[in-house]
């Protein structure tokens, strides 16, 4: 299989393999870049204020504090070619805040990012993310092919934003809810491990929604297929 028949089906741009790429070189980015040996005093300050901020706030208030400013990011990177810049601007800062942090306690970047990667709320914000980035390479694709190719993939990219507001909204619920959980040194790590227990419904549900959106990209069931084919007799 060539990189056209993967990411193209009937010779349709196919949105699902292009999220599917973009998320793996997230992580592969993520990994890599926290791993470096850096230090960089004015992103550890900046990181240690806004924590600080946020740790002070009641549950609610870290929920509105936390969703609209993922949000907009994830806002952000859905707008073709600005989006796409600002995706990759933004995944290496993080990575660099995070290599900044291991830097000052010592140890590897890497082992605060894989300690991230253990709550759930992880996997459901960077995955927002990697949608935002795939779904403006869609909306662009959709442009170029033309007003017709748009105006029938509008609804599919209207709701893939939506789903995007869904998913940081959720992962900004879990978020808030592990702070607290972490307790007030912020080292309690059992309770925050706990969420993975309404987590996994709740990715499994965005999945099935994830799939449902995107589902002219899969194949029809054997049952779909006979259903058809009676139906068109």
């Amino acid at each position: 299989m060539n990189l056209k028949d993967f990411f193209y089906k009937d010779g349709v741009l196919m949105l699902r393999r292009v999220f599917l790429v973009t998320f793996i070189v997230e992580i592969v980015l993520y990994i890599s870049i926290s791993s470096l040996n850096f230090h960089n005093s004015v992103l550890l300050g900046s990181l240690t204020t806004e924590r600080k901020s946020i740790y002070s706030m009641g549950l609610v208030g870290m929920i509105f504090e936390i969703f609209p400013h993922n949000l907009m990011v994830a806002t952000i990177e859905f707008i073709p070619v600005i989006g796409w810049i600002f995706f990759a601007l933004s995944t290496v800062t993080t990575s660099l805040v995070i290599a900044a942090e291991g830097y000052a306690l010592y140890h590897s970047g890497i082992l605060i990012f894989l300690s991230l990667a253990l709550l759930p709320d992880t996997w459901i914000e960077l995955p927002s993310y990697a949608i935002a980035f795939s779904t403006s390479i869609y909306l662009f694709y959709s442009l170029i092919k033309g007003r017709k190719f748009l105006a029938e993939r509008a609804r599919k990219i209207l709701y893939m934003y939506l789903f995007i507001v869904l998913e940081l909204a959720i992962a900004g619920t879990f978020e808030s809810v592990e702070i607290v959980l972490s307790g007030p040194s912020n080292n309690n790590i059992v309770y925050p491990l706990m969420m993975w227990i309404p987590a996994v419904p709740a990715i499994l549900l965005l999945i099935m929604l994830f799939r449902r959106i995107n589902h002219d990209e899969y194949k029809p069931k054997a049952k779909d297929i006979d259903t058809f084919n009676f139906e068109n007799v």
